[in-house]
């Protein structure tokens, strides 16, 4: 098959998931950064070209142009041999798209978008505001909720047992990022089970290869 390019941010998350699922199904890609905005900033006309939302990962494989993580992901396990990154049976197939969901539409709000980016970009004024550190507080115990959730789901090494799946490797990366600020290891100490699995996919070569390598205004915010 002709080469597949990722066009993204290394240190989106939704883009790793992407390029962890390159890698774990053993096919090529270049990927591509440049012309990529940083978060926050205007979509540059590049990135428009190819996603008129202006948001990445966005893969393009000949005339083939995706975007959607799941979307990309799920064309990626269908479209190249290698290791499966889906269950086999039907209602596992099911359960994964409730995984992925959940993924997207909760777990990514409440740990990305409403906790770990207002705590990196927060300004000396809000860190020292009672009212952003009881918004701060209330957040991190709803996502110390739903990993209570998802933890017994975890009991088995992933999902879906031994396999790595599509919404393992959405997760995880989220979990990176949460583990990365204050607070974030204790809120993980209350679901063993996810934590366990976050060890193990930080000794996967695809977490590896992927890592963001976090700078230190992340690693100290807040």
């Amino acid at each position: 098959m002709s080469k597949v390019t990722i066009y993204g941010m290394a240190r989106s998350s939704l883009t790793r998931t992407v390029r962890i699922a390159c890698i774990e199904k053993e096919i090529p890609f270049e990927f591509h950064t440049k012309g990529i905005p940083s978060p926050g900033a205007l979509p540059t006309p590049e990135l428009l070209q190819f996603n008129p939302f202006g948001k990445v990962p966005v893969l393009v494989q000949d005339n083939l142009v995706l975007y959607e993580t799941s979307a990309i992901c799920r064309y990626i396990d269908d479209a190249f041999d290698g290791p499966l990154l889906r269950p086999i049976r039907v209602d596992k197939i099911a359960r994964m798209e409730q995984w992925i969901s959940i993924a997207m539409t909760r777990l990514d709000q409440h740990i990305l978008r409403q906790f770990v980016l207002p705590m990196v970009f927060a300004d000396d004024e809000q860190r020292h505001d009672p009212g952003f550190a009881g918004r701060m507080s209330r957040m991190g115990d709803l996502i110390a909720d739903d990993l209570k959730i998802l933890d017994p789901h975890y009991d088995d090494g992933w999902l879906f047992g031994e396999r790595l799946t599509i919404p393992d490797m959405m997760i995880m990366p989220m979990i990176h990022y949460l583990k990365a600020m204050p607070g974030g290891t204790e809120i993980l100490a209350e679901s063993p089970n996810v934590d366990a699995a976050f060890t193990r996919f930080q000794g996967r070569p695809s977490a590896a290869i992927t890592d963001p390598l976090l700078p230190d205004k992340i690693l100290r915010s807040a």
